[in-house]
């Protein structure tokens, strides 16, 4: 027997949907097997008649996804390391010596000697919980049934989801800051007045690139910290359990389903800190890849509006708790919270 269903249209009726004018359909309102006087399971034979298999595709959005963000420890700048200057490479090759560097401050040349303050490290305590909104991503779902069960089917699911997350967080904090005096040689050159900016094609006094003795520590100083966290990641979820689907009327159907999920997250935590010190800003940003795998479980329910014979409208919420992942890296991390997701989507869903 077939299910409740629209029977199909006839052309005219289907050039008019084409066109997006609404008719009524005449609805085919046959039920399907199975017995309600018994709580057994009945198999479906093989050559029924019924729709037994169906495929949904949906957008989706995910819900109640957050992230903590922790960072203390060292502060290893990828450029320059200097609060009140700079020594780099100039154009022309020279590893010994460069014509391109800068200073700030006339007090930081004493004879000969040009002296440049580096931040080694810092120790702070930053721990923060930043809720990541709604996120648009994709719902793919396949599907077969196995039993009557009085009037209703009960059959299995293998469900796909694909969504794109992307969690800032920004916080200023107070830290220690354990600093160090780099010592350079200016030789023989006329040091230029401050400030001053080298050139970095190679033209202008000349300084040795590398300080000349090793630093001296400084005492540690209190100063403010700007931290800009992010954690960008892909996360894709596989799920697999039993189904159960009703047909409440001749244009509405539900189903339910559970069972067991895991999910894969890839993607990257990216930081960019600022420490201001008394004599000037020192910048270190970073970024740290991660991939890993999550285990957990969903439970689900959809609403299927029946347009034709063979297409659904359908409404979803699902529920996917899963364990949470975290990307870290030199005392900074971006834990994604995965406990609480919550899913909904809409799309189309095809009986076959």
């Amino acid at each position: 027997m077939s299910p409740l269903r629209f029977s199909q249209w006839h052309a005219g009726c289907l050039s008019a949907w084409a066109a997006s004018v609404a008719l009524p359909a005449q609805a085919q309102f046959d039920t399907f097997g199975g017995d309600p006087s018994t709580n057994a399971f009945i198999r479906i034979p093989s050559d029924t008649d019924d729709w037994t298999r169906h495929f949904r595709l949906g957008a989706l959005v995910g819900l109640n996804i957050g992230a903590n963000f922790t960072s203390r420890g060292s502060f290893s700048p990828a450029g320059n390391p200097y609060s009140n200057g700079y020594v780099s490479p100039d154009a022309t090759g020279d590893k010994t010596y460069t014509a391109n560097w800068g200073y700030n401050d006339a007090s930081q040349v004493n004879g000969s000697t040009l002296t440049m303050n580096g931040v080694n490290n810092y120790s702070a305590n930053f721990n923060s919980h930043t809720s990541g909104g709604a996120f648009p991503g994709l719902d793919m779902a396949y599907g077969g049934n196995l039993w009557y069960w009085k009037h209703a089917r009960v059959g299995w699911e293998l469900g796909f989801g694909w969504l794109p997350i992307d969690i800032t967080s920004s916080q200023t904090m107070m830290s220690l800051v354990s600093q160090s005096a780099y010592n350079y040689n200016t030789g023989g050159i006329v040091v230029p007045a401050a400030p001053y900016t080298g050139a970095a094609n190679g033209n202008g006094p000349l300084i040795p690139l590398n300080p000349a003795n090793p630093p001296t520590p400084l005492p540690p100083s209190h100063d403010p910290l700007t931290g800009n966290y992010e954690l960008n990641v892909d996360l894709y979820t596989v799920r697999l359990g039993p189904s159960f689907y009703w047909d409440l009327s001749e244009r509405f159907g539900m189903s339910l389903g559970a069972g067991p999920a895991v999910g894969l997250v890839d993607g990257y935590f990216k930081y960019n800190e600022i420490i201001q010190t008394a004599t000037g800003p020192v910048q270190n940003a970073g970024q740290i890849n991660g991939t890993d795998v999550t285990f957990g479980g969903y439970v689900n329910a959809a609403l299927m509006y029946h347009l034709v014979a063979n297409g659904d409208l359908y409404l979803g919420a699902q529920y996917m708790p899963m364990e949470n992942v975290t990307i870290s890296g030199g005392g900074r991390s971006g834990q994604l919270n995965l406990n609480g997701q919550v899913y909904l989507s809409v799309g189309i869903n095809w009986p076959f």
